[in-house]
């Protein structure tokens, strides 16, 4: 019997920590009906029935529109070097990346005619 105890003891204690910790984290547009140190305070005060509160009545669900998630380098028309259509306008970054090339061509070019074999 005691270690039945001792294991619902654990698992209490393991679920107020996980509870806790996710009511630390969580973004601050997902926490409602309370503010977020009044929410860590119910989970610690009341262990296990805080926790089921918290994720109950707390937490909520996430949309899938609103967090910006990763896009892999293929993903990314800036990455590939997509050059626009001849009708396209350009944006600002080709515009600094054009600005870029020349200065360093001119760089390259005068550093080219100042040298001398020696």
């Amino acid at each position: 019997m005691v270690r039945l105890w001792l294991i619902v003891v654990v698992a209490a204690v393991a679920f107020t920590v996980y509870a806790a910790i996710d009511c630390a984290t969580m973004p601050r547009e997902r926490v409602r009906s309370l503010r977020r140190g009044v929410w860590i305070l119910l989970v610690i005060v009341l262990p296990v029935l805080g926790g089921v509160l918290w994720f109950l009545l707390g937490r909520s669900p996430a949309s899938p529109g609103t967090t910006a998630r990763y896009r892999g380098p293929e993903d990314d028309p800036d990455f590939l070097g997509t050059t626009p259509a001849p009708g396209d306008t350009l944006t600002d970054k080709d515009q600094d990346d054009a600005t870029l090339r020349d200065l360093e061509d001119q760089f390259h070019d005068r550093d080219d005619d100042g040298r001398t074999d020696r």
